[in-house]
Protein backbone atom coordinates (compact mmCIF):
# COMPACT_ATOMS: atom_id res chain seq x y z
CA UNK A 1 0.00 0.00 0.00
CA UNK A 2 1.20 3.40 -1.41
CA UNK A 3 0.61 6.46 0.81
CA UNK A 4 1.41 10.17 0.13
CA UNK A 5 1.50 12.13 3.42
CA UNK A 6 2.65 15.24 4.74
CA UNK A 7 6.55 15.17 5.75
CA UNK A 8 7.16 18.63 5.76
CA UNK A 9 4.40 21.73 7.00
CA UNK A 10 4.76 25.21 6.14
CA UNK A 11 3.18 27.97 8.52
CA UNK A 12 0.33 28.94 6.41
CA UNK A 13 -1.24 26.63 3.44
CA UNK A 14 -1.26 30.21 1.38
CA UNK A 15 2.40 30.37 1.16
CA UNK A 16 1.64 26.54 -1.19
CA UNK A 17 2.03 27.37 -4.86
CA UNK A 18 0.24 24.28 -6.46
CA UNK A 19 -3.28 23.61 -6.29
CA UNK A 20 -2.55 19.76 -6.19
CA UNK A 21 -0.08 20.63 -3.40
CA UNK A 22 -2.88 22.34 -1.41
CA UNK A 23 -5.25 19.03 -2.21
CA UNK A 24 -2.59 16.75 -0.88
CA UNK A 25 -2.50 18.74 2.28
CA UNK A 26 -6.16 18.66 2.42
CA UNK A 27 -6.35 14.79 2.11
CA UNK A 28 -3.25 14.23 4.65
CA UNK A 29 -5.34 16.54 7.35
CA UNK A 30 -8.68 15.02 6.58
CA UNK A 31 -7.10 11.60 7.27
CA UNK A 32 -5.10 12.95 11.01
CA UNK A 33 -8.84 14.65 11.68
CA UNK A 34 -10.43 11.39 11.36
CA UNK A 35 -7.57 8.81 12.61
CA UNK A 36 -6.95 11.46 16.19
CA UNK A 37 -3.32 11.98 14.94
CA UNK A 38 -4.74 15.53 15.31
CA UNK A 39 -6.62 16.42 18.54
CA UNK A 40 -9.62 17.60 17.78
CA UNK A 41 -12.84 19.70 19.59
CA UNK A 42 -16.54 17.95 18.65
CA UNK A 43 -17.39 21.45 17.34
CA UNK A 44 -14.51 21.81 15.45
CA UNK A 45 -15.04 18.08 13.80
CA UNK A 46 -18.31 18.79 12.96
CA UNK A 47 -17.20 22.24 11.34
CA UNK A 48 -14.64 19.91 9.52
CA UNK A 49 -17.07 17.52 8.95
CA UNK A 50 -19.07 19.62 6.77
CA UNK A 51 -16.28 20.67 4.83
CA UNK A 52 -15.44 18.09 3.73
CA UNK A 53 -18.48 16.94 2.63
CA UNK A 54 -18.69 20.78 0.87
CA UNK A 55 -15.80 19.43 -0.86
CA UNK A 56 -16.51 16.16 -1.79
CA UNK A 57 -20.89 16.70 -2.43
CA UNK A 58 -21.25 20.02 -3.57
CA UNK A 59 -24.30 21.95 -1.89
CA UNK A 60 -26.82 20.55 0.79
CA UNK A 61 -29.49 18.96 -0.69
CA UNK A 62 -31.22 16.63 2.21
CA UNK A 63 -30.84 15.38 5.58
CA UNK A 64 -31.52 11.62 4.39
CA UNK A 65 -28.40 12.42 1.53
CA UNK A 66 -26.07 13.61 3.56
CA UNK A 67 -26.59 10.72 6.55
CA UNK A 68 -25.91 8.23 3.92
CA UNK A 69 -22.93 10.72 2.26
CA UNK A 70 -21.72 10.95 6.47
CA UNK A 71 -21.73 7.14 6.50
CA UNK A 72 -19.38 6.79 3.51
CA UNK A 73 -17.02 9.72 4.11
CA UNK A 74 -14.43 9.12 6.86
CA UNK A 75 -15.06 12.92 8.86
CA UNK A 76 -16.23 11.77 12.15
CA UNK A 77 -13.46 10.19 14.83
CA UNK A 78 -14.58 7.39 16.57
CA UNK A 79 -13.58 9.09 20.27
CA UNK A 80 -16.55 12.21 19.05
CA UNK A 81 -18.76 9.43 18.44
CA UNK A 82 -18.37 7.62 21.76
CA UNK A 83 -18.45 11.32 23.53
CA UNK A 84 -22.22 12.16 22.24
CA UNK A 85 -25.33 10.30 22.95
CA UNK A 86 -25.57 8.83 19.32
CA UNK A 87 -24.50 8.69 15.66
CA UNK A 88 -27.71 10.90 14.65
CA UNK A 89 -26.82 13.50 17.28
CA UNK A 90 -23.90 13.73 15.33
CA UNK A 91 -24.87 13.41 12.36
CA UNK A 92 -27.27 16.41 12.84
CA UNK A 93 -24.69 19.01 14.24
CA UNK A 94 -22.94 18.23 10.91
CA UNK A 95 -26.22 18.89 8.92
CA UNK A 96 -26.26 22.60 10.90
CA UNK A 97 -22.96 23.37 9.87
CA UNK A 98 -23.52 21.92 6.12
CA UNK A 99 -26.54 23.81 5.46
CA UNK A 100 -24.67 27.33 6.29
CA UNK A 101 -22.00 26.49 3.27
CA UNK A 102 -24.11 26.65 0.39
CA UNK A 103 -22.44 28.39 -2.25
CA UNK A 104 -19.10 27.48 -0.91
CA UNK A 105 -17.18 26.26 -3.42
CA UNK A 106 -14.68 23.14 -3.66
CA UNK A 107 -11.58 24.90 -3.53
CA UNK A 108 -13.23 27.19 -0.79
CA UNK A 109 -14.06 24.34 1.27
CA UNK A 110 -10.69 23.11 1.00
CA UNK A 111 -9.23 26.02 2.00
CA UNK A 112 -11.38 26.82 4.96
CA UNK A 113 -10.97 23.29 6.28
CA UNK A 114 -7.09 23.76 6.08
CA UNK A 115 -7.60 27.20 7.85
CA UNK A 116 -9.37 25.63 11.15
CA UNK A 117 -7.17 22.88 10.79
CA UNK A 118 -3.86 24.69 10.78
CA UNK A 119 -5.28 26.87 13.98
CA UNK A 120 -5.12 23.79 16.09
CA UNK A 121 -2.18 23.07 18.27
CA UNK A 122 -1.47 19.67 17.08
CA UNK A 123 -1.79 20.34 13.74
CA UNK A 124 1.87 20.42 11.92
CA UNK A 125 3.85 18.42 14.95
CA UNK A 126 4.94 15.28 14.76
CA UNK A 127 5.02 13.01 18.11
CA UNK A 128 8.05 11.00 19.52
CA UNK A 129 7.90 9.02 22.51
CA UNK A 130 10.89 10.07 24.63
CA UNK A 131 12.36 8.89 27.41
CA UNK A 132 15.34 12.17 29.56
CA UNK A 133 18.24 11.32 31.67
CA UNK A 134 15.75 10.28 34.76
CA UNK A 135 14.40 7.55 32.52
CA UNK A 136 11.06 10.01 32.89
CA UNK A 137 8.84 9.65 29.77
CA UNK A 138 7.53 12.52 27.54
CA UNK A 139 6.66 13.46 24.01
CA UNK A 140 9.23 15.20 21.34
CA UNK A 141 7.37 17.39 19.27
CA UNK A 142 9.14 18.38 15.91
CA UNK A 143 7.50 20.73 14.32
CA UNK A 144 8.36 23.92 11.50
CA UNK A 145 8.17 25.98 15.00
CA UNK A 146 10.74 24.19 16.76
CA UNK A 147 11.47 21.33 19.16
CA UNK A 148 8.85 20.87 21.92
CA UNK A 149 9.20 18.65 25.41
CA UNK A 150 4.99 17.50 26.18
CA UNK A 151 3.51 15.57 29.49
CA UNK A 152 2.56 12.13 28.33
CA UNK A 153 -1.43 13.17 28.80
CA UNK A 154 -0.75 17.02 26.99
CA UNK A 155 0.00 16.83 23.59
CA UNK A 156 -1.49 20.83 23.26
CA UNK A 157 1.14 22.58 25.52
CA UNK A 158 4.69 22.34 25.25
CA UNK A 159 6.30 22.33 28.65
CA UNK A 160 9.11 23.63 27.16
CA UNK A 161 9.40 24.98 23.37
CA UNK A 162 13.33 25.53 21.63
CA UNK A 163 12.74 27.56 18.48
CA UNK A 164 15.16 26.42 15.38
CA UNK A 165 17.31 29.59 15.84
CA UNK A 166 17.99 28.92 19.50
CA UNK A 167 19.04 25.35 18.89
CA UNK A 168 22.87 25.52 17.94
CA UNK A 169 23.68 21.59 17.66
CA UNK A 170 21.53 18.30 17.19
CA UNK A 171 23.00 15.29 17.94
CA UNK A 172 22.05 11.55 17.57
CA UNK A 173 23.79 8.32 18.13
CA UNK A 174 22.69 4.94 18.80
CA UNK A 175 19.30 5.44 20.80
CA UNK A 176 20.46 9.11 22.65
CA UNK A 177 18.99 12.63 21.62
CA UNK A 178 20.73 15.70 22.34
CA UNK A 179 19.91 18.80 21.75
CA UNK A 180 22.34 22.39 22.33
CA UNK A 181 20.76 24.78 23.38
Amino acid sequence: EIKFLVRFYVEKITLLKENTTVELFFLNAKSLVFNETIEVESEHVFKLAAFALQEAKGDYSSAETTASDLKQLPVLPTRVLREHPSLNYCEERVIEQYKKLKGVTRGQAIVKYLALVESLPTYGVHYYPVKDKQGIPWWLGVSYKGIGQYDLQDKLKPRKLFQWKQLENLYFREKKFAVEV
